[in-house]
C-alpha cells in the first residue's frame, strides 16, 4: 500500500530562508571570536620567541626599552623643575640691553633709563612664567614690540640658574628707533625716525641748540610741512614726510654736509596727500630748497626741485646729475656761494 506524502511544502515556504535561532548565531561568533583569540595569543608568543632569540633584536628592544626609560625620567625632571623657584622668571626682572648709539652719553643714558622703565612697566602686567616654557620669548618679543623706542628684538637670550644663582634669566637685546629728521611744527620741534614713526621726544624751538649738542650728528630741520603730527609710536602718513625723508636719505648717503653742511630742508608747494590715482601734483615751482649753515654761507639757498621720492614722472635733472652739479658749484671758492640761489633743477646735456 503506498504511503501518503505529507504536504510539508506550505510549511517550508512560511518560514524565511536564512533563518536561524538567535542563540545559535551568538554562539557561532563567540567561538570565532575565541578561535581568532587564541590564535593571535600564539602569534604574540611565537614573536617573543623569535625576537629573544635573534640578539639585534634583543639589542633593539633594549635600547627602545632604556630611550622610554630615559624619557619619562626627563618628563619627570622637567615637571620637577618647572615648580621649582630657581626656574620661575619674573618678567619684572629681566635684563634689558638698550643702547641709543646715536645720542651722546649723558642723553643715551637718560634715554635707555625711560626706556627701561617703560618697559619694566608694560612687562610688570606678564604673569611669573617657567624658564623652561618654550613659548615665553615669543610672548616676551611681543610684548616688547608694542613699545614706542623699540624697532626690533634682536635677541632673546635664556639663561638658567647656575650654582649660587637662584634664579633663571633672559637677556633680551633691542634696536632703538633713531631719529632722522626735526619736523617743524609751529613753535614745536618733532622728531621723527627714517621709517616715518614719531618718537617720543619733542622740544620748543628756543630748545633745539641745547639738543643738537647731545647728539653724535646734529639733526636736519624740516620746515614747510603743513599736516599735524599724529601720536608718538604712529606712522605720520603723509607725502610731505615721504619728501622731506627721501631728501635726508640722498643727502646723507651721498655725505654732501662734509662738503657743505646742510642745516634745514624746506617744503614749498609739497601736498599733503596724493590724489585718488596716487598721483602727487606739487603746486607751480613747488619743490625742495636746501638751505645751508647761514652762519658759513649767508643768504645762499639750493634750489632742489622734485624730492627723490617723486622725481619718476618729472623732467628735471636726476639725482645724481644734481649732486654733480653742486659738486662742480662748490669747486668754487666758498665766498662765491654766499647770497647766491643755486637752481639744480636743469639738466646739463
Amino acid at each position: 500500500m503506498a504511503k501518503t506524502r505529507k504536504n510539508t511544502r506550505g510549511a517550508t515556504r512560511s518560514r524565511p530562508r536564512g533563518w536561524a535561532p538567535p542563540l545559535l548565531n551568538l554562539g557561532a561568533a563567540g567561538a570565532i571570536l575565541g578561535r581568532a583569540a587564541g590564535l593571535a595569543r600564539r602569534g604574540v608568543a611565537v614573536a617573543l620567541a623569535w625576537t629573544w632569540q635573534s640578539r639585534a633584536a634583543r639589542r633593539v628592544a633594549g635600547l627602545a626599552a632604556g630611550t622610554g626609560l630615559c624619557v619619562a625620567l626627563c618628563l619627570v625632571m622637567r615637571a620637577h623643575l618647572t615648580a621649582t623657584d630657581g626656574y620661575l622668571v619674573d618678567p619684572g626682572r629681566l635684563e634689558l640691553s638698550a643702547d641709543p648709539g646715536w645720542a651722546k652719553p649723558e642723553l643715551a643714558r637718560l634715554i635707555r633709563n625711560e626706556i627701561e622703565a617703560d618697559l619694566r612697566r608694560s612687562m610688570a602686567n606678564m604673569e611669573t612664567a617657567s624658564a623652561l616654557d618654550a613659548e615665553l620669548p615669543q610672548r616676551i618679543s611681543e610684548q616688547l614690540a608694542t613699545n614706542v623706542w623699540v624697532r626690533r628684538v634682536t635677541r632673546v637670550e635664556r639663561r638658567y640658574p647656575a650654582a649660587g644663582d637662584g634664579h633663571s634669566q633672559y637677556l633680551i637685546s633691542l634696536e632703538i628707533r633713531k631719529p632722522a629728521v626735526l619736523v617743524e611744527q609751529g613753535d614745536r620741534m618733532i622728531t621723527v625716525d627714517g621709517e616715518a614713526v614719531v618718537l617720543p621726544i619733542a622740544m620748543a624751538a628756543g630748545e633745539l641748540e641745547r639738543f643738537q649738542e647731545k647728539l653724535i650728528a646734529p639733526l636736519r630741520v624740516i620746515k614747510g610741512v603743513t599736516g599735524k603730527a599724529p601720536a608718538p609710536g604712529q606712522t605720520w602718513r603723509s607725502e610731505q614726510i615721504n619728501a622731506a625723508l627721501s631728501m635726508e636719505s640722498i643727502l646723507r648717503k651721498s655725505e654732501l654736509d662734509r662738503a657743505i653742511p646742510i642745516t634745514s630742508v624746506e617744503l614749498v608747494g609739497v601736498p599733503e596727500q596724493a590724489d585718488a590715482r596716487g598721483r602727487v601734483h606739487y603746486a607751480a615751482e613747488g619743490g625742495v630748497m636746501l638751505w645751508p649753515d647761514q652762519t658759513i654761507y649767508p643768504g645762499a639757498r639750493l634750489i632742489w626741485g622734485r624730492p627723490p621720492v617723486h622725481a619718476a614722472s618729472t623732467l628735471e635733472a636726476s639725482p645724481n646729475e644734481k649732486l654733480q652739479a653742486l659738486k662742480r658749484k662748490l669747486a668754487e671758492p666758498p665766498e662765491a656761494l654766499v647770497g647766491t640761489r643755486v637752481d639744480l633743477r636743469r639738466r646739463t646735456s
